[in-house]
């Protein structure tokens, strides 16, 4: 089975990828609830521009429909083109008058005036109106679905009405109506039909085309897309980048303070709690499984006189040189760590007394043969050692280390720069 090695960043922080993952979800989330925001803001101030312009177009038609009430309808000249109103004719009424100067003029009431400018918008600038009713006196007045419907809300109690049509056979529109009420005048024409004054008679509908108006919706759409995607890679880049190095300087720290919590800082090998640590673990293994175990204490002699002859620093540099040549000549599985001033224990387990002790003499003998410190200032130096094993009727690791401690006790009174087992 192979075992799956994490990247390096994320050694001692299992979770980084989760949150940074949880993290730009959440930036892309609000970043696009802001984008999505803005267009629907953007959209309703285009719909409210149109409907502005709608309800404009609504108030300029009424305005127009009771200037000519107030008149009682207009008269124009009658030239070619210009056609009496069929309806007044049917109801018996004469549209015409003849002036003395043999003109003729054609009365034009409020309901063909408003069609004629109808027309007259719709050529130049597309924006179509007219007067629909449920009760029409005009085919060309007659309602479509549509118109039916605003209608319909109108005699429920609608203020108005308003619907957008996409992408018909002659383009967008924005379709607007409000109802017509039944005034004293409009009698004069409906009152056969069953009409009093203040009811709704019908609807003006306009329609505007709003092709334009889509088309920079859309335009719109594209554009707060591509600036959403762009701010949210951004952002997520950023983010990703700052996080990534949050990660690695956190890891750093991290090995750091793990390194301090286990290292000698002077010496750069396991720490009185750290080799102390080791030495319990190995006990208890070599206990239960009833392998061989071996302890070896080891001191620097006449340390004191480098520290008293040469200053602290020079002796620093000693303990430092003397770990690493100890350190680099033991076995994969053999550790060292400095237990107090110039004193290391050495746990070697799977080591047999007597391999003990050729290891200790090994290491007596790589001291003794080179020099420390630094030039000027280079001398040899010597160590002494206590080696002890592992006995059966040892209970705890306390008599391991009395016992190595007492044979490196018999070292030094023996003339320092020995090994001595116990």
């Amino acid at each position: 089975m192979i075992k799956r090695v994490l990247p390096k960043p994320f050694q001692y922080f299992g979770n980084v990828r989760f949150f940074l993952f949880s993290l730009c979800l959440i930036i892309s989330l609000f970043v696009a609830g802001i984008f999505f925001v803005l267009y629907n803001r953007t959209n309703d101030l285009l719909t409210q521009r149109i409907h502005e312009q709608a309800v404009s177009y609504e108030n300029l038609i009424r305005h127009t429909k009771n200037w000519n009430y107030k008149y009682g309808g207009v008269y124009v000249e009658k030239r070619p083109g210009v056609e009496s109103n069929a309806y007044l004719l049917r109801l018996g009424m004469n549209p015409d008058l003849k002036t003395e100067t043999g003109e003729v003029l054609t009365i034009r009431n409020h309901a063909i005036m408003v069609d004629e400018i109808a027309q007259q918008t719709k050529r130049h600038e597309g924006v179509n109106f007219r007067a629909v009713s449920l009760k029409p006196l005009s085919d060309k007045n007659t309602p479509d679905e549509v118109e039916k419907v605003a209608l319909k809300a109108f005699e429920n109690g609608a203020k108005e009405f308003s619907r957008i049509e996409l992408a018909g056979a002659h383009g967008s529109f924005y379709r607007y109506m409000m109802p017509l009420f039944v005034e004293p005048d409009c009698l004069t024409c409906h009152k056969s039909q069953g009409y009093k004054t203040g009811d709704i008679i019908g609807t003006m509908s306009i329609s505007i085309p709003i092709s334009q108006m889509v088309s920079e919706i859309s335009a719109n759409r594209l554009l707060i897309s591509i600036a959403a995607i762009l701010t949210i890679g951004i952002l997520i880049g950023i983010t990703y980048f700052l996080t990534w190095r949050l990660v690695i300087q956190l890891d750093a720290a991290q090995k750091s303070l793990k390194k301090l919590a286990s290292t000698d800082e002077l010496t750069g090998i396991k720490n009185r709690r750290q080799i102390m640590k080791r030495l319990e673990e190995e006990f208890e293994r070599a206990s239960r499984l009833h392998e061989p175990l071996c302890l070896i204490i080891i001191d620097i002699d006449h340390f004191k006189k480098i520290n008293d002859n040469y200053g602290h620093p020079c002796g620093d540099q000693v303990l430092r040189q003397v770990a690493g040549r100890m350190n680099d000549n033991l076995r994969r599985y053999d550790s060292i760590g400095r237990i107090g001033g110039e004193e290391f224990l050495l746990v070697s387990p799977g080591s047999t007394i007597d391999e003990a002790g050729i290891l200790a003499e090994r290491l007596r003998e790589t001291i003794c043969g080179e020099q420390f410190g630094e030039e000027p200032c280079r001398f040899s130096i010597s160590i002494s050692a206590g080696v002890t094993t592992l006995l059966e009727t040892d209970s705890k690791v306390d008599t391991l280390i009395k016992r190595a401690d007492e044979a490196l006790y018999r070292a030094k009174h023996s003339g320092r720069n020995r090994v001595e087992v116990a």
